[in-house]
C-alpha cells in the first residue's frame, strides 16, 4: 500500500491508519474510544474502548509500550494518517523532546498557545489530547520519567515540561494547522458559567500552586510582579477556578500598563455570572490592546453562527467598528440562559478566543518578551 500524502482526517480510524507492517513497527499505536464495545488490534493500532482522559488505561498501556518505540496516544476522532504520523516521528527525533503533540486540523488554538507561550505554560492552558495526537519517544521518556501515574494526559505533559521544558515540544511541520486562538465550531469549550472543578481536577490545582511562575519568568525576562499575578489568574481563570482567579486579580487592582488584571477580574465576574460587576470592571479597562484583535475574531465568529440573532449580536459587539466588551458581557448572560444552541457555541468561542488572547499578552508583558 502506498502512503497518501494526506494530513488529518478527522475520520474513522480505520480508514486513515496506515497499515504497513515495517512501518507500524516502529510505533505503539493506542486508539481510545468511548464508543468500542471491547479492545480490538487491527494491525495497525490497538483499540481501547475508554475515554484518552482514563488514566489507568492510559498508565497501563504506557507501562508495556516498548522502550524503543513510539508510543502515540490519540482518540479515535483524532487519529492522523500514516504520512502524517512519519513525519511527525521525524520531526520528534530531530527536536531531542520526549513527547510531542501533533495537532489535529481543528487543533488551531493548542498551536496558538504552545507557539505564543512558554512550554511550562501552555500545558496549563487546555487538554492537548482533545486537539490532536501525542507521540511518545518512550526510550527518552523513561529515562527522564519517575513513571508515576497521572491522571490524565495533560498532567503528563505539564510533569514533564515542568521537568525539563524542551521535553515537550510541538509538531507541525507540514503548516497544516492555521494556528489561530479561535477554535473550531466542533472542539469542547469552558462553560460560560462554569461550576467550580470537583476532586477528580484537585491534580491541576496541586500543579498550578506549585508553578513557580515568577522564577520561570524572571529567569528569561523583566516582567513585574503584577503582571506575574495577572498570568497566575488567567491561568487560574481558564482552567475555571473562578474564586482563586478572582484573589490573583483583586490583589493588583489598576496596575499594570494595560491593567490585565482587571480584564482577568472582569472576565471573572461574567463568568460567575455577576454582569454589573463584570461591566463596571470592563469599564475600568477601558480600551485594552486585544480588543482590535478580539474584534476581528468575534465578527468571523458571528458570521459563522446560524443563529437568528446572529448578525444583531454582531452589530452590538462590533459597534462603530470597535469591540464593545458591555455588549459581550449581554451577550455571554443571553446565551447562558437561552436554548439557543448555536449563539451558545458562539459566544463560548469568542470567549475561549478573548482569553487566549489576553494570556499571551499578559504572558508577554509579564516575561518582558518584545
Amino acid at each position: 500500500m502506498v502512503l497518501q500524502p494526506v494530513r488529518f482526517r478527522e475520520t474513522n480510524h480505520e480508514k486513515v491508519l496506515n497499515r504497513q507492517n515495517d512501518f507500524m513497527a516502529e510505533f505503539a499505536i493506542h486508539i481510545f474510544d468511548p464508543d468500542a464495545v471491547s479492545e480490538s488490534f487491527d494491525g495497525a493500532a490497538r483499540v481501547h474502548p475508554g475515554s484518552i482522559n482514563d488514566s489507568a488505561l492510559v498508565s497501563r498501556q504506557l507501562s508495556s509500550v516498548d522502550h524503543d518505540s513510539v508510543c502515540c496516544l490519540v482518540s479515535a476522532g483524532l487519529v492522523p494518517d500514516g504520512q502524517s504520523l512519519k513525519a511527525a516521528r521525524e520531526d520528534l527525533f530531530s527536536s531531542g523532546a520526549s513527547i510531542g503533540l501533533l495537532p489535529s486540523r481543528s487543533g488551531g488554538d493548542l498551536a496558538f498557545v504552545w507557539k505564543q507561550l512558554s512550554a511550562v505554560m501552555a500545558g496549563f492552558v487546555m487538554p492537548p489530547e482533545s486537539r490532536g495526537a501525542i507521540l511518545i519517544d518512550m526510550s527518552r521518556w523513561h529515562e527522564a520519567s519517575s513513571e508515576q501515574v497521572v491522571q490524565s494526559v495533560q498532567e503528563l505533559v505539564i510533569r514533564s515540561a515542568l521537568q525539563n521544558p524542551e521535553s515537550v515540544t510541538l509538531l507541525d511541520s507540514s503548516g497544516d494547522v492555521n494556528e489561530s486562538s479561535l477554535p473550531s465550531v466542533a472542539v469542547d469549550l469552558p462553560d460560560l458559567t462554569p461550576r467550580h472543578p470537583d476532586s477528580s481536577r484537585d491534580w491541576m490545582m496541586n500543579l498550578l500552586t506549585d508553578l513557580q511562575t515568577v522564577r520561570c519568568l524572571t529567569e528569561s525576562g523583566s516582567g513585574e510582579s503584577c503582571e506575574v499575578e495577572a498570568l497566575f489568574a488567567g491561568l487560574l481563570q481558564v482552567n475555571d477556578y473562578l474564586d482563586e482567579s478572582h484573589q490573583h486579580s483583586q490583589s493588583i487592582e489598576g496596575q499594570g500598563d494595560d491593567v490585565n488584571g482587571d480584564y482577568w477580574h472582569g472576565i471573572m465576574h461574567r463568568r460567575e455570572p455577576d454582569y454589573g460587576n463584570a461591566k463596571y470592571w470592563f469599564r475600568r479597562v477601558g480600551c485594552h490592546p486585544c480588543f482590535s484583535q478580539l474584534r476581528e475574531l468575534a465578527t468571523l465568529v458571528m458570521n459563522e453562527c446560524n443563529s437568528t440573532s446572529a448578525d444583531s449580536w454582531k452589530s452590538r459587539l462590533v459597534s462603530s467598528n470597535q469591540w464593545n466588551a458591555a455588549a459581550f458581557v449581554d451577550l455571554c448572560e443571553t446565551a447562558a440562559e437561552s436554548t439557543d444552541d448555536e449563539l451558545t457555541t458562539a459566544a463560548k468561542r469568542i470567549q475561549w478566543g478573548e482569553m487566549l488572547l489576553l494570556l499571551e499578552h499578559t504572558f508577554r508583558q509579564a516575561s518582558r518578551r518584545q
